[in-house]
């Protein structure tokens, strides 16, 4: 384990490198060919030094740098000036001030005593006896202090001396202390760190933690810079009671939207789970996460997961996912941290608009997708597997059903030329192939025909007709049988459909503040369904049965929206003219409301023979209702309850509150008959400032059970924050406290975190 000297050490590492993106407002990139404009209350030229001396209130302006200061001696041939008294220096939203500083405005290097440099993006103020810039990208910091806290007595800051600092390269310091107020808090006495903006070979933050299963751990990753489209992390993981686990990721861009990302992880681990009772040396016996019956016996343990994105010829993309992992717990042992489960989905996600899939899933989609766009007309061709984890890894028959491969065609709605006839059409072809079952071919085709009416102007008619064609061949029966293979199969099968609309509305006119009129609009619908019975015994599972139907379907949709007055910008007519002012949108509409009733008859259900419990044609009666009148209220809730038995089948409501002030509170409430019953509360209060306070309950109402109460307090000041919680998860038994500073600017640091609900202690550095 690390020495608390070496811990300390880690953590300034980590702070320094954070904030060192932005090192210093000097710039070399000052342009030259701009003019000086000098002002001040007196102002002599030197003919034979070339030289401006300006006094009193003097301010000196090119471009977007302005120095001001009390005296100011500049020599506009070479860029060079020396100002004393009050300084105040600045370019862009940037700034500097002390006593005296010496610069070149057209070079960007100079020496400023006494002063404090602010840079904006990072809202970073550095001090320091004397910042000089010595070098094109070297910055030299006599008894630096930095902080992100405005004001003269800064929450916190970090102080050191000799600060030597090279953009795009290393920086030292030395005795480096972190100060809450006037209290020292940490100390190391000399640190080397990065000095990173643009991507660069190098060592990366580590990751410290404990905790009883897995022993002290400390994860290393280092950052290699292959060239300008590729680059990649090695990870090094070391926990004292498995071993190393390796990792690596490796990234790629041909093109804007040619990419792709490969991860790989390997970890020999040393603990398993035989079945046996004795214990490890540790005093802790592995038992996986235990929602199945087998033995955790690999000792070789591994994850390979990648995306890829390529733009093809001729309007073409394709896509490729690969998730493999060795065994079923390893997803959610190793579920957060670099290279985890949780920082892989979170990647992909934001990277490539799709992440993977659920830690718990043991069957896990590998895909490549072919696809093309038209303006009417899509292609999507699709080779899936699906890789069972406890099959593949025991070596077992997998039945599991893939796509080799899965090919679809469709076709939007559209007009059939100048006639008043439109269609649709969807077309697939499949090869589902297995290990064991049965496995062959499956075409199908399904064009639909629509003619849109209207009646007496009033309502819309679309009665449609869809016509199926249905091809299939077994290549092979299991269990064998006299069932015929490699025999080409056909299935024709019709269905009808007829939706009939209206709509009528109504505007209401308010003027109540900002809200001028409101219009409600109600719409009825009727939609009938047909398809007819058809034998279909003996088919093989993968061509599926086309269900009869003959059933109505009605419901009424009731949406409220919202006219909103729009003011005009102030200056809008100076810049405009009102003329053209006069004509700009003055108004926005909003849908603040949407209630929908829907039932549906079943006739086949209706004429059948009476049976002990009786016929029951009607479905339950669902009602869907969303309300959002403005962004301190919504509303979304739905339910649906039985004609026969008089009772809620199932109902849900989620509300949520909050105000301008920043609180927040929200109750979801979720029940289904003969399943459960359950209400989450979250709340969110500002009990005064600086003191924030948060509670969440979950409670298994059906039970009478809790499951799970989080309580915690957050005190948030200008540029840190401290956040306390205590959470009771009584589903796994499981008690958290949490303890987090954010020093904002630098990032979090996690001092503590105790689980002893499983017997485990986790001391981790986020």
């Amino acid at each position: 384990m690390l020495s608390r000297y070496s811990f300390w050490i880690i953590f300034f590492t980590w702070i320094l490198w954070a904030s060192s993106t932005s090192a210093g407002l000097l710039s070399n990139d000052a342009p030259t060919d701009l003019p000086y404009h000098i002002k001040a209350d007196s102002l002599a030229y030197d003919d034979n030094t070339k030289t401006y001396r300006a006094r009193g209130h003097v301010t000196v302006t090119k471009g977007d740098q302005s120095l001001q200061a009390d005296a100011v001696d500049l020599n506009t041939e070479t860029g060079e000036a020396v100002a004393w008294g009050q300084v105040y220096f600045t370019s862009g939203e940037d700034w500097l001030t002390g006593t005296r500083i010496e610069i070149n405005m057209d070079a960007g290097i100079g020496t400023l005593y006494d002063g404090t440099l602010f840079i904006q993006e990072s809202h970073f103020y550095i001090k320091g006896n004397m910042i000089e810039k010595v070098g094109q990208d070297t910055y030299y910091i006599d008894d630096g202090r930095l902080t992100t806290c405005d004001g003269d007595s800064p929450a916190w800051e970090i102080t050191g001396k000799d600060l030597d600092v090279t953009i795009e390269g290393y920086g030292t310091v030395k005795h480096a202390t972190l100060w809450a107020k006037s209290v020292p808090v940490l100390y190391a006495p000399f640190l080397v760190f990065p000095v990173k903006i643009k991507r660069q070979t190098g060592l990366l933050v580590p990751q410290v933690s404990y905790s009883n299963r897995d022993g002290f751990e400390y994860n290393q990753p280092f950052f290699w810079a292959i060239s300008e489209s590729s680059d990649a992390t090695f990870y090094e993981h070391y926990m004292a009671h498995r071993g190393f686990k390796h990792g690596v990721e490796y990234r790629f861009v041909l093109a804007p939207e040619s990419k792709g990302t490969v991860m790989y992880d390997f970890l020999y681990d040393r603990q398993i789970d035989d079945g046996t009772i004795p214990q490890n040396s540790t005093g802790y016996h592995y038992e996986g996460f235990r929602g199945d019956d087998e033995n955790r016996l690999n000792r070789k343990r591994w994850w390979f997961r990648m995306k890829s994105d390529q733009d093809l010829p001729a309007g073409f993309k394709a896509k490729l996912d690969v998730d493999l992992v060795s065994d079923q717990d390893y997803l959610r042992e190793f579920d957060s941290g670099y290279s985890s489960y949780e920082d892989s989905d979170i990647y992909f996600l934001e990277e490539f608009g799709r992440g993977l899939d659920d830690q718990t899933d043991l069957v896990r989609l590998n895909q490549l997708n072919l696809n093309r766009n038209w303006d009417h007309y899509s292609l999507n061709a699709d080779i899936r597997w699906y890789d069972d984890v406890i099959t593949r890894k025991h070596d077992r028959p997998d039945g599991t059903q893939q796509n080799l491969p899965s090919v679809a065609f469709t076709g939007s709605k559209q007009r059939i030329s100048d006639s008043p006839l439109y269609f649709d059409v969807a077309t697939s072809f499949d090869h589902f192939w297995r290990d064991v079952g049965t496995r062959g071919y499956r075409t199908d085709l399904y064009p639909r025909v629509y003619y849109p009416i209207s009646i007496f102007k009033y309502f819309d008619f679309e009665p449609s007709v869809g016509m199926r064609e249905t091809l299939w061949q077994a290549e092979e029966y299991e269990p064998k049988s006299a069932k015929t293979e490699d025999q080409l199969q056909s299935r024709e099968i019709y269905d009808l459909k007829g939706d009939l609309s209206t709509e009528v509305s109504r505007l209401f006119n308010l003027r109540a503040g900002r809200i001028d009129k409101i219009r409600h609009a109600i719409r009825p619908q009727v939609v009938y369904e047909y398809v007819p019975t058809l034998e279909q015994e003996d088919l093989p599972d993968f061509v599926g049965t086309i269900d009869r139907k003959n059933l109505v379907t009605y419901s009424v949709t009731n949406n409220f929206t919202a006219r909103v007055t729009e003011p005009q910008k102030p200056g809008t007519e100076k810049q405009l003219g009102s003329d053209q002012a006069s004509i700009l949108p003055k108004y926005r509409y909003y849908d603040f409301c949407r209630i929908k009733f829907t039932q549906s008859y079943d006739i086949i259900e209706a004429r059948q023979d009476k049976k002990a419990g009786g016929r029951r044609p009607f479905s339950n009666v669902t009602g869907e209702i969303e309300f959002k009148p403005s962004r301190y209220l919504d509303l979304e809730a739905d339910a649906a309850w039985s004609p026969y038995d008089g009772e809620y089948k199932s109902y849900n409501a989620i509300l949520a509150l909050s105000d301008d002030r920043g609180d927040r509170g929200s109750v979801d409430y979720r029940y289904t008959q003969d399943s459960g019953k359950s209400i989450l509360t979250e709340i969110s209060v500002k009990l005064f400032d600086p003191f924030s306070a948060y509670w969440e309950h979950e409670r298994n109402l059906k039970d009478g059970q809790e499951i799970k109460s989080v309580v915690g307090f957050k005190y948030e000041r200008q540029c840190w924050s401290l956040s306390v919680s205590y959470t009771h998860d009584r589903t796994m038994d499981v008690r958290e406290y949490f303890f987090e500073i954010s020093l904002y600017g630098l990032g979090e640091f996690e001092l503590g975190k105790y689980r002893p609900g499983k017997g485990e202690k986790t001391w981790k550095k986020g």
